[in-house]
């Protein structure tokens, strides 16, 4: 054996009580369980501390930091060992130089990096052979998006997509799918996905269950019409029969607090009636995307600098924001106390930085909607935003459900993040675990490790037993802190001892160790 962690009390990711145990590791597997009484060069005296799953994250954009050393490596330190990515819409490939600038632009608006990496491929294929030449840090797996496969064969048109358009964009999904895609990545809140009608979905889908791959369902709304956007995802699952999991849950506005027992119920019957369903949540009341996302699409589906453009007209610049104060166009209604519920993020001047559009609007001398143009046109459209939507306690209800996975929805940035990047997880321990008592520990684990495991067909993960991949944290449950807030959102967490990617020490005690090679699943 190449590690014997002695004395460990194993919440084994199953949900079962914990119990006490040796473990054995011997190249990248768990080879014994038990009382081991062979010696070993290596070993870890565990008494007293938690041996748990590595954590596989259903639901990141971490592939964004793929290539960047100084966030590539900054999850492991947290116990993050599997990463799933392709979300919302965007990725990388496939490519095509006709429509590269707008490939390009929805993929890294969506993941805001401000490091883009360049593209040396063009089909799926050349998408993993890239990221398999790099030494990862975490496991990773991917969904090819809709939004791209749209945006490489209709370019930036909004209309609906003709039958010849939807068969190439059939063909490209065919393709990536059997190039080992995981799935199909929608993101119909988003440009261009949001132009595609339920038949373009339904289309796509079959090919998906051609497969037996999986849809991954950022839906088109998560407040007004909640409800209806679900329906509608679960109309493509019940037309295709295809595997599907629902995307980051939550209820968007105060008007529209109360839906999530409705939500959860529309998706509770869907399981019962026989469709092939999931869902999963992070546990924050904000989200964090840029603050043109206050307007509409029709405002900032253009592209950034066209945006800004169109804002230079003063007719223009007083529709919107006449449309925006009035409630036509919600996006600012919605958050939480309004103009007070949106704070921008990011801004490289400290008057504005982490203020609240009302606290900028009364500094600037102008309504709210105004004050969030100004931000924009002074420091640039990808000023980023913390937008306060959800209610705790509905939010608490949804993640308490006994099929909701846990997630990020994380992406890296050299800037303020938002702690569901590196804090996500360790917010399910506080917040269940440690102080409200309303989960086990082990229920917890089993959250989020062998649910998405069992879920995205990861069968080798997410537990520990003999014959699995050592994918591990050694965790001082005593004196764990997560350490990751809207303040101070890096972290590392405290009590994350040691970390195990495929039988390696990645990381100790909030460092990583260079050791450990993430592997890069192809197919479903």
């Amino acid at each position: 054996m190449d590690y014997l962690i002695k004395n460990a009390k194993v919440v084994d990711g199953t949900g079962a009580p914990a119990y006490t145990a040796d473990v054995a590791v011997t190249g990248d597997t768990i080879t014994q369980i038990g009382s081991i009484n062979e010696p070993c060069a290596n070993t870890i005296d565990a008494a007293g501390r938690v041996l748990m799953p590595g954590i596989i994250d259903p639901h990141s954009h971490a592939d964004a930091g793929i290539f960047n050393s100084d966030w590539s490596h900054q999850r492991i330190t947290q116990g993050i060992t599997t990463e799933i990515t392709g979300h919302c819409g965007p990725s990388p490939a496939p490519n095509c130089p006709e429509n590269m600038e707008l490939l390009r632009r929805i993929y890294f608006d969506l993941t805001n990096t401000g490091v883009p990496f360049e593209w040396p491929f063009h089909d799926f294929k050349g998408w993993l052979d890239t990221v398999r030449a790099q030494k990862l840090s975490a496991n990773y797996g991917f969904f090819v998006g809709h939004g791209t496969l749209r945006a490489y064969v209709m370019g930036g048109k909004t209309e609906k997509a003709s039958p010849a358009e939807i068969k190439a964009m059939q063909e490209l999904l065919d393709e990536a799918l059997s190039q080992g895609a995981m799935g199909l990545g929608l993101g119909l809140s988003m440009f261009p996905g949001s132009y595609a009608d339920t038949q373009e979905l339904i289309e796509l889908a079959k090919v998906v269950k051609k497969h037996d791959a999986m849809i991954a369902a950022h839906r088109r709304d998560e407040g007004n019409t909640a409800y209806e956007s679900i329906d509608e995802m679960l109309t493509v699952a019940r037309a295709t029969g295809v595997r599907m999991n629902i995307a980051h849950v939550k209820v968007t506005g105060s008007s529209n607090w109360g839906k999530g027992k409705s939500l959860i119920k529309l998706i509770d019957d869907g399981i019962k009636e026989g469709l092939d369903l999931s869902l999963d949540a992070y546990p924050y009341i904000a989200g964090y995307t840029q603050l043109f996302q206050i307007f509409p699409i029709s405002v900032w589906g253009v592209g950034g600098e066209q945006m800004l453009k169109n804002f230079s007209d003063p007719a223009y610049r007083a529709d919107v924001i006449a449309k925006m104060t009035d409630g036509t166009y919600g996006g600012l209604k919605a958050a939480n106390g309004g103009a007070a519920g949106v704070q921008v993020i990011q801004c490289p001047d400290p008057t504005f930085d982490k203020k609240t559009l009302a606290e900028i609007s009364e500094i600037l001398h102008v309504d709210p909607v105004e004050a969030a143009i100004e931000m924009m046109e002074r420091f640039g459209s990808n000023v980023m935003m913390f937008y306060y939507l959800q209610d705790m306690d509905e939010l608490k209800g949804i993640l308490l459900y006994p099929n909701t996975i846990i997630m990020s929805d994380g992406a890296p940035t050299s800037a303020h993040n938002h702690p569901r990047w590196m804090g996500a997880f360790g917010q399910i321990f506080e917040m269940f675990v440690q102080n409200g008592h309303e989960l086990a520990l082990e229920a917890a684990v089993k959250k989020m490790t062998s649910m998405p495991a069992q879920r995205y067909r990861l069968l080798d993960r997410g537990v520990i037993k003999e014959g699995n991949k050592a994918d591990l944290i050694l965790l001082d449950w005593e004196h764990f802190q997560n350490n990751c807030t809207y303040e101070n959102p890096a972290g590392p967490s405290k009590g994350i001892n040691y970390v195990f990617l495929n039988g390696k020490i990645a990381a100790m005690d909030g460092k990583y160790t260079g050791e450990g090679q993430g592997t890069v699943f192809c197919g479903h």
